[in-house]
């Protein structure tokens, strides 16, 4: 069986390239768009490291959530290279900033000179994982952040908190009721539904603003609301 790399990368030009090489040495690339979706794959798959394309994905927001959930060697490889950028992403959780060599080959061998070293490290990190994935849609609940993709939701709290209680009970359908108790904890009355009803819209409208978004929240009318994506 051959060993398999993650790479970052919506570049699909530059990435049947690398496919080759890698594969030449025994290294089958498995290739994501964005980081919700690599952690998504990180928490289920075994790689040897994490190439990410650092001109094109916008790492940082997640970075510290990649590191928290694997202890996969992760590479950034970038042509806007500067020292700044570099501090940042190595306090964040990288293994290795650098810049794009001159050819292919040059940047796998790079890789390939890390990989041994960082990973005999990162042995002793322990993974901890306190988020949720489900269908392209990631959740921090201590960090109270949503990321679709690359992109964070801006969320108010009670919309974050219906996310939350939403996807904790996922595939389950809740009522307005049950909603409301949960998150506004007050006593339901005659215009509790509206409230929820009103939050719900306002959701469901930011979930389906990123191109990478789907129909999130099902409504069963007259029944209640589930997280339960196409």
């Amino acid at each position: 069986m051959n060993l398999k790399c993650l790479s970052v990368d919506n570049d699909l030009d530059n990435a049947g390239l690398y496919f080759a090489i890698w594969a030449e040495r025994g290294i089958d690339m498995d290739r994501v768009d964005n980081m919700t979706e690599a952690i998504q794959k990180l928490l289920i798959y075994d790689y040897i490291f994490v190439g990410i394309n650092g001109d094109i994905i916008d790492f940082m927001p997640l970075l510290r959530t990649m590191r928290s959930v694997s202890s996969t060697p992760i590479m950034i490889v970038t042509g806007n290279f500067t020292t700044e950028k570099e501090i940042a992403a190595l306090e964040s959780g990288a293994d290795l900033y650098a810049r794009w060599h001159n050819n292919p080959e040059e940047n796998v061998l790079s890789v390939l000179a890390h990989i041994t070293r960082v990973g005999e490290r990162n042995k002793t990190i322990c993974p901890v994982s306190n988020i949720m994935i489900y269908n392209n849609l990631l959740v921090e609940p201590h960090q109270k952040n949503a990321f679709i993709g690359n992109r964070k939701l801006e969320l108010t709290a009670k919309e974050y908190d219906v996310l939350c209680l939403l996807m904790e009970n996922h595939g389950c359908i809740l009522s307005s009721e049950e909603i409301y108790k949960r998150v506004w904890k007050l006593q339901y009355d005659s215009n509790s539904k509206l409230v929820v009803w009103s939050l719900i819209k306002r959701l469901r409208k930011k979930l389906q603003a990123s191109p990478q978004a789907m129909n999130y929240i099902k409504t069963l009318r007259e029944v209640g609301y589930s997280y339960d994506p196409d």
